[in-house]
């Protein structure tokens, strides 16, 4: 395994996947677990990255959410 360069949830899935891939080759069940286990993390790290990427997307879209500037519900003039 290498390092993830690019922390998407595309590539914390196929490392998510490489390690079920690589824990089906183990006898000893408890390994087999463990490996489960760290894939299981993987898939979490996922829907972190794809959460954290929705939400930029959004903060881009609507910037005023981001800059705190209060404009959101002020009264208008």
């Amino acid at each position: 395994m290498g390092r993830i360069e690019n922390h998407d949830g595309k590539a914390w899935r196929a490392r998510a996947e490489e390690c079920r891939a690589i824990a089906d080759t183990f006898d000893n069940p408890e390994t087999r677990a463990k490996m489960y286990l760290v894939a299981e993390d993987y898939e979490r790290m996922a829907e972190h990255a794809e959460r954290r990427a929705k939400e930029s997307a959004v903060d881009e879209v609507s910037p005023s959410r981001k800059s705190g500037s209060g404009d959101i519900g002020a009264a208008a003039d």
